[in-house]
């Protein structure tokens, strides 16, 4: 089964995620570290990435090339999401695939995630 995976300190996101994509056939995971997002990567076929820029201790945006070091991940999607709107530019020019501003509402996430998992 394909599969979302959000790195995110916050375990409250996968439900917000699973509802705005509850009818694309994918499983919503989340993790909250990057060496579980790894871990992670290595067993299961993911559609897209979803990556918290603030995310404890860790930058999301020091992650991405992390990230994409790791084989299993070399070619899915990465979208960043954060309440710093002024980092879009930044995430974007790094090589995120795309950028949810938060506080979203589930149309425009649904819309985003929607571009990489087609149902």
């Amino acid at each position: 089964m394909t599969s979302i995976l959000i790195i995110d300190d916050e375990p409250a996101m996968a439900p917000l995620v699973g509802m705005a994509v509850d009818d694309f056939g994918v499983t919503v995971y989340c993790v909250g570290t990057f060496q579980a997002a790894v871990e992670f990567a290595s067993t299961n076929k993911l559609a897209v990435l979803l990556l918290d820029l603030a995310l404890g201790e860790e930058d999301g945006m020091a992650l991405l090339p992390r990230l994409r070091a790791v084989p299993s991940l070399e070619t899915v999607p990465i979208v960043a999401f954060s309440v710093h709107h002024s980092r879009e530019a930044e995430a974007m020019s790094r090589g995120m695939d795309g950028f949810v501003k938060k506080p979203f509402t589930l149309a425009t996430l649904r819309s985003t995630l929607y571009r990489y998992i087609q149902p």
